[in-house]
């Protein structure tokens, strides 16, 4: 792609957000230690492009091309800032010298810092792990540090020794699956052992893993000193209203049990309310259009893929007009929220409870990477809006999944269309693109969208609603930029 056309790309960028920012090579202060605090927090984060010699669109007065300086600005600065990424600790290859881009009308160069999304461990800089906001960073305290050691994968709680005694395991999901390995009968803690569901402690006592009595035990809700149930919860209205009593329908149901039986039971629970629909007070009852494929990837991705060491169960809450599924931990490894479903994951945060997951007769995960796709693909086929992925920093240690009951309008089609192409879309191009004159219908549209989250408002720094634009949630600007610089 020319030059031209990327400089004019990152100009149209309208403001900083959790995987970009902007950085003029000013005061040593400014650009040496709040870069170095923003590599480490996007990496620790979702990764992100830092764009070098060019001022923050929502803090300059200037347009265009005027807001560039160039790396020219200081050399200096520069040749410092290289000589710094070297202290991040454990260090981030592959940085420097960043990729640069030559202005011709100004006589100088951006340069393009990528910084990818870690998938082993914290980054830090002087001993301060930092993530990244919306727009900014924030220092990690050692606690948080923990936390977010297991919401991210870095820490893997399935793999972890509990104190359960081994008779607790030999159950009927344990010969279902022994069996189905072909593994002959014989002492449970040497076959466990064996294939690494047990192993020694520090002290030599052979204890069972997390994932052995997630996958074994009856009741493990009963027995880990963590969450692991399934909560369905069914609402009257679009929303959870706390008034003199909560807007629930019946009780709340806690599904538990072993993974396997969970993800069943809870397929079975949820799929027969949504067939036998929500009586509203008008009398009319709610039938739900979302295909079963999706409720049961997006179930099974919950069980398989939470957090367990946080000690939240799964939530399923039934709206008149959505489901949502949500489970403790954010997306693992090089996942982030513009590449789920189309890149694979490089592991497992539950590698262990995957592995011997998909060991037993009908197993609910194939293991290729298809649920995201599936769900997206059953939701197409229905006509139904795509699947919304809400998380960090939104959702602060949660995925939720949306999946709305409700058909696409062809308002959408093109909208959505015109964002894969060009990032961006105002009321006025959107009303070019509809053929609709009145600004306020097209205002409701975006404003519902923007309810439903299936599009992200950006407010520029003036406020002028002239200004104001939209974009897909899940496309982050560095993919955007990076899918333009391949064309």
């Amino acid at each position: 792609m020319p030059s031209e056309k990327l400089i004019d790309s990152i100009l149209s960028i309208p403001t900083e957000t959790r995987t970009i920012e902007f950085k003029r090579l000013g005061s040593r202060n400014e650009t040496i230690d709040r870069t170095l605090q923003s590599i480490v927090a996007m990496a620790n984060t979702d990764g992100g492009l830092l764009i070098l010699g060019v001022d923050d669109p929502q803090k300059s007065a200037k347009k265009g091309l005027d807001r560039i300086f160039g790396i020219e600005e200081s050399i200096t600065l520069f040749d410092e800032l290289g000589h710094s990424i070297k202290t991040i600790s454990p260090p981030l290859t592959g940085l420097w010298p960043p990729e640069t881009i030559e202005v011709k009308e100004k006589s100088v160069r951006i340069g393009l810092i990528s910084i990818p999304k870690v998938t082993d461990v914290f980054r830090s800089i002087e001993n301060h792990v930092f993530i990244r906001l919306e727009r900014g960073n924030r220092r990690l305290s050692p606690q948080e540090i923990v936390h977010f050691a297991y919401i991210k994968g870095f820490q893997r709680a399935d793999s972890e020794l509990v104190k359960v005694d081994f008779h607790l395991l030999k159950t009927g999901f344990y010969d279902a699956w022994r069996k189905k390995r072909g593994i002959e009968e014989g002492p449970i803690e040497a076959i466990l052992e064996k294939t690494g569901l047990a192993r020694k402690d520090p002290s030599g006592e052979l204890l069972p893993t997390k994932a052995a009595v997630l996958l074994f035990v009856e009741f493990p809700n009963d027995l880990l000193d963590t969450k692991c149930a399934i909560r369905v919860f069914q609402y009257e209205g679009n929303l959870e209203t706390i008034k003199e009593t909560l807007n629930l329908i019946g009780t709340p149901k806690s599904i538990t049990g072993p993974a396997i039986k969970q993800i069943s039971d809870a397929h079975d629970y949820v799929l027969t309310l949504l067939r036998s629909g929500i009586r509203i007070p008008s009398g009319f009852t709610t039938h739900y259009k979302i295909p079963e494929r999706a409720i049961k990837e997006a179930i099974t991705n919950a069980v398989i893929h939470r957090d367990y060491h946080t000690k939240r169960d799964i939530e399923v809450k039934i709206f008149e007009d959505r489901v949502e599924i949500e489970s403790p931990g954010l997306l693992p490894f090089n996942i982030t929220p513009s590449n789920i479903g189309s890149e694979r994951a490089l592991d497992y945060r539950n590698s262990l409870l995957v592995k011997h997951l998909r060991e037993f007769p009908d197993p609910p995960n194939l293991d290729q990477n298809e649920g995201v796709k599936a769900m997206r693909h059953a939701m197409s086929e229905q006509s139904l809006y795509p699947p919304i992925f809400w998380t960090y920093p939104r959702l602060q240690d949660a995925i939720r999944v949306i999946l709305f009951n409700e058909k696409t309008p062809t308002v959408w089609d093109k909208v959505a269309h015109y964002l894969n192409q060009k990032k961006y879309i105002t009321n006025m191009e959107a009303r070019t693109i509809l053929r609709i004159g009145d600004t306020v219908k097209v205002s409701k549209l975006f404003n519902r969208w923007v309810r439903q989250g299936v599009l992200t408002k950006i407010v520029p720094r003036t406020g002028a609603k002239r200004n104001v634009s939209y974009r897909l949630p899940a496309a982050d600007e560095k993919t955007l930029f990076t899918q333009e610089k391949g064309k």
